[in-house]
């Protein structure tokens, strides 16, 4: 049950309360004074109903490869109307402070709001590439706080060997615990970490198909 109005919950997200969060700029999709525009407000009024759908090649961007968004050692596609952005030296810096994250370096954002929805979804990446998808994942949830629930498992995604967690979330501003999902590959360019980081349970159902389209389509680059 949500507490928050869109501008108060925006402003959340906004000072890294959900580890999802940058002090980019507004053209890297974050909104540093906290506050939902206008057209913000009227994107999630009207056109949620389509947001994180999983879309068609025509539809779809790609990002990860030289010349995109984001250099990764993954390429995946981004769903329509989210919006992609490398994260900068500085953003890599304040997010592993904020977090207490070592594992593991903030390289993109696919921002979520530009769709009308409340949250992101983030990608981690570490050069070495000596250990296992879980390894990865394990690291990368000890770094995590207030989580419960973790359910691990492991998949197949673009021919290479991943693991996968959803677990809970808590958080003081909101009554329930909130679902967030993370997937870790291992690459010879080196490891990648999917984070889909949600407000709360309603966001999360509605931004799931924009990460299962990411996994879908996850390769490694070459």
């Amino acid at each position: 049950m949500r507490k928050l109005t869109w501008a108060a919950a925006t402003a959340v997200l906004s000072v890294g309360m959900l580890t999802g969060c940058s002090s980019a700029d507004d053209d890297k999709g974050s909104d540093a004074a906290g506050k939902a525009s206008p057209s913000a407000g009227a994107a999630k009024d009207t056109g949620k109903k389509d947001a994180g759908k999983a879309v068609g090649k025509k539809d779809a961007a790609r990002i990860g490869t030289a010349g995109t968004a984001c250099e990764l050692p993954v390429s995946f596609e981004v769903a329509k109307g989210w919006k992609p952005a490398a994260s900068s030296a500085e953003d890599a810096r304040m997010l592993a402070k904020l977090n207490d994250r070592t594992s593991v370096t903030a390289a993109c954002v696919v921002d979520a709001k530009p769709a009308g929805l409340l949250g992101n979804m983030r990608v981690w990446t570490a050069a070495r590439s000596d250990k296992s998808p879980r390894q990865v994942l394990d690291a990368f949830m000890a770094e995590e706080k207030r989580v419960s629930e973790q359910e691990f498992s492991e998949t197949k995604v673009g021919g290479l060997t991943a693991a996968e967690v959803t677990y809970k979330e808590s958080s003081p501003l909101l009554d329930e615990p909130s679902p967030q999902r993370a997937l870790a590959v291992t690459t010879p360019k080196g490891t990648a970490v999917l984070h889909l980081t949600a407000f709360d349970g309603g966001e999360y159902k509605d931004m799931l198909p924009a990460f299962e389209l990411a996994k879908k389509t996850l390769l490694p680059v070459s």
